[in-house]
């Protein structure tokens, strides 16, 4: 029994590893993979690993075979960073599933690339796995309350303390994501059957992504 709990105090002491969703391109005439918009002066995956890295032991960068090249040539060679590389794209579940391969941490870090947040991650790890962090959102564009033809108030750029939304970061427990399918999205597919816990951000949290 004193081992047992001594093992159990050890696992649950462990740093996690992260996974880095990273699969994605960008823009009209010319395609370039989304991890390597810039944001204040770094690529967003950049902005990414310089926040995990203290937090985790190891950072698997999970993207499609075509865009290793101009992401690796962009990061160089990083101690603790390995990719995960899909032939076809597998969505962010299967994305995960193919990472995980990778990683024998009983916890995981998943990240989307394309969500860059100052979440203290020592307050995430300490509230436990399977959470899911969220923030109220900043809409892109004012309110306007009119009435008829007359403006009563603007407001710009709001952000709406009666929503939450996800941050695009979630703590998950290895065993939770032993059933993950090969090929989907953690969004639509895996999460709405999950019982998961929320983990309140009130910082930065900004979306590259498509609206």
């Amino acid at each position: 029994m004193a081992k047992a709990i001594v093992k159990n105090a050890k696992t649950s002491g462990e740093k996690p590893d992260a996974i880095i969703l990273a699969a994605g391109m960008m823009g009209r005439k010319t395609l370039y993979p989304k991890a390597l918009v810039e944001f204040e002066g770094k690529s967003i995956i950049e902005h990414q690993i310089n926040w995990l890295s203290s937090h985790v032991n190891k950072i698997v960068i999970a993207c499609h075979k075509d865009e290793y090249e101009p992401i690796h040539n962009y990061l160089g060679n990083m101690k603790n960073v390995e990719y995960s590389l899909e032939p076809v794209l597998l969505g962010t579940s299967g994305a995960v599933t193919k990472a995980l391969e990778k990683t024998k941490a009983s916890k995981i870090l998943i990240c989307n690339v394309d969500d860059v947040t100052d979440i203290d991650l020592k307050a995430l790890i300490g509230f436990g796995t399977d959470t899911i962090a969220v923030a109220n959102p900043r809409l892109n564009y004012g309110i306007i309350k009119i009435d008829g033809f007359e403006v009563e108030e603007f407001r710009e750029k709001p952000i709406m303390p009666d929503l939450w939304v996800s941050c695009g970061v979630y703590l998950l427990d290895r065993k939770t994501m032993q059933e993950f399918s090969s090929k989907g999205s953690l969004e639509r597919d895996v999460f709405p059957g999950l019982n998961l816990k929320a983990f309140k951000h009130f910082g930065l949290f900004k979306t590259f992504g498509p609206c």
